[in-house]
């Protein structure tokens, strides 16, 4: 099973994996590390290599952050790098939302690209204009 992890700006990581408790019902076994202000790739990289590799069940791990660009991104691409090194796969899907991590719970079965592709889904398909003239 691919593990599963948020990290995003605090508390966006923890707010996200709660959130995704309360739809599914139940814990859903997802890594969340909030990046606090001043975190930084050069400095944070490892130590979030090393957290991340906590949550890998065998089969990778899916990093999802929120702001493609940022800190989180940044960090999470350099300790995506380091496991990478260690023999873990490991791929970072940027634009988190709650329907993406949902999407990646309920699918974590799958194989890591495959996962990949159906959390980007998820996250594509949940944007959408919801108002009274496009009910």
């Amino acid at each position: 099973m691919v593990g599963l992890a948020v990290l995003a700006h605090a508390p966006l990581a923890s707010a996200l994996v709660s959130c995704a408790g309360h739809v599914v019902g139940h814990s859903p076994d997802v890594m969340a590390l909030d990046v606090m202000p001043g975190d930084c790739a050069q400095d944070c990289a490892e130590r979030i290599a090393s957290e991340l590799s906590k949550a890998n069940l065998g089969d990778g791990i899916l990093v999802m952050t929120d702001l493609p660009g940022a800190s989180p991104c940044n960090i999470a691409a350099g300790a995506a790098k380091l496991l990478e090194e260690q023999g873990i796969a490991v791929i970072v899907l940027g634009g988190a939302s709650a329907s993406m991590l949902i999407k990646a719970i309920n699918y974590r079965h799958l194989s890591l690209p495959e996962l990949a592709l159906k959390a980007q889904a998820g996250a594509v398909q949940s944007i959408t204009r919801i108002d009274s003239q496009h009910a």
